[in-house]
């Protein structure tokens, strides 16, 4: 018998609820798992393939260890890729990796250089971190002109007072 595909779903749906909860429990729980790997695959292809977003987006997979895959310098490297494409968040990521020396040896200068790339381009916590850099001399030498230049540039896209405090005081 050829039924439609929204058919069968359909048919195939009604004698789940039929056999019970449990057995539908079951069944979204595969579905989920199937669409998470069909997720994870896709990206992994797209960011393979060069997609600067696809790339961020896997190296935040590696970052939070998603599906097992746990590693700093994969992330690293997924969101290095992105930064040189001009992505915004991964150019920030990078910036946070040197900062801090995670999967990379501590750096602050290139630290500095891609935080400045992303406030350059418009990034609001990376000017709050230039910002930082400048009033504090990390990874450049120390300029309070500029600090102050990037704090009130980071103002215009921050709105409001406590949104800056807690950014402020993030770094």
């Amino acid at each position: 018998m050829n039924l439609p595909k929204w058919e069968i779903f359909s048919s195939g749906t009604a004698r789940l609820m039929e056999s019970g909860p449990a057995a539908f429990s079951r069944f979204r729980k595969w579905l989920r798992s199937e669409f998470e790997d069909a997720q994870f695959y896709y990206i992994r292809f797209r960011a393979e393939n060069g997609e600067a977003v696809n790339q961020y987006r896997f190296g935040l997979m590696y970052e939070i260890g998603h599906r097992g895959l746990r590693s700093d310098y994969e992330a690293y490297k997924w969101f290095l890729r992105a930064a040189y494409q001009g992505h915004l968040e991964a150019q920030a990521k990078v910036a946070d990796y040197h900062l801090t020396g995670r999967g990379v040896p501590r750096n602050e200068e290139e630290a500095f250089k891609w935080c400045r790339k992303a406030a350059e381009q418009g990034h609001p916590e990376s000017q709050v971190r230039l910002a930082h850099f400048y009033s504090e001399g990390v990874g450049v030498e120390r300029n309070p002109k500029e600090a102050k230049k990037w704090q009130n540039k980071a103002t215009q896209h921050i709105r409001t007072p406590h949104a800056l405090r807690r950014q402020l005081s993030a770094c």
